[in-house]
């Protein structure tokens, strides 16, 4: 939570600072809640009501990279991170051939940043995407290319700085999952009944739509809020899974 502190004020300055700052110290009960199974409710810090699908396997995975990467970094001695926004216990959903994916650094660092894309069982990358540095704040990548995601398919996706170009084991990254699913009849009439950006948003939020939520969202504020308060449910969760296997 301290990383994503820093970064929430590279990315919004002050006020953003403050901001993710009180989103971290309120305590979780002073949020409204929605029950999202027996026993269970979630957090609700953000511009959306982000109702999660079935969780399964944790969805996250990250790479330090070796030493000595860190001093490549403007603010020297700090180790470099790159954080994704998705669910770090559950696979993200999207309805989206080309969905946009978004990750967070807590400064800028002059290496190449290379996004991959990756569908399960296939070695090859669907798509490839080389950028000049990582930028501090949030970041996006957008899929361009004329390879589609399919529904019923998981894929994989990474964000990697490439520290030493010559010795790729020395990559920091993080890497998540993503499956398109198919939009079901009573999202699709959400949809259709919406009219304005955060209506839409919404709609793919309460049906467990994490990218599509995001990328309806009308700012990057926004988008960390809703993040942050999905980690802090994440949280919640297995909290709440660890008391009643100890009972």
């Amino acid at each position: 939570m301290k990383r994503l502190n820093k970064i929430l004020s590279v990315t919004m300055g002050t006020a953003g600072l403050v901001l993710g700052q009180a989103v971290l110290s309120t305590s979780s009960s002073l949020f409204p809640r929605v029950e999202t199974a027996p026993g269970r409710a979630m957090v609700n810090a953000s511009p959306i009501t982000y109702v999660p699908p079935n969780r399964g396997r944790p969805q996250q995975t990250q790479g330090t990279g070796s030493r000595g990467c860190e001093a490549i970094s403007e603010e020297k001695g700090d180790a470099i991170e790159v954080t994704l926004v998705t669910p770090t216990n559950h696979t993200a959903y999207t309805v989206s051939e080309r969905p946009v994916f978004y990750w967070l650094a807590g400064h800028t660092v002059n290496r190449p940043v290379e996004f991959t894309l990756v569908e399960d069982g296939n070695p090859n990358p669907i798509y490839v995407r080389r950028l000049d540095r990582l930028e501090a704040g949030m970041n996006q990548v957008v899929i361009d290319s004329e390879q589609a995601l399919e529904v019923g398919k998981t894929y994989r996706w990474t964000v990697s700085v490439i520290c030493n170009a010559r010795r790729r084991s020395a990559d920091v990254f993080a890497q998540g999952w993503v499956e398109r699913v198919a939009i079901s009849d009573e999202l699709q009439a959400q949809l259709d009944s919406a009219t304005t950006p955060e209506e839409i948003a919404q709609a793919y939020a309460g049906s467990g739509i994490w990218l599509d939520a995001l990328a309806h969202l009308s700012s990057d504020s926004d988008r960390l809020e809703a993040f942050e308060a999905e980690l802090e449910n994440s949280a919640t969760l297995s909290e709440q899974d660890e008391t009643t296997v100890q009972n």
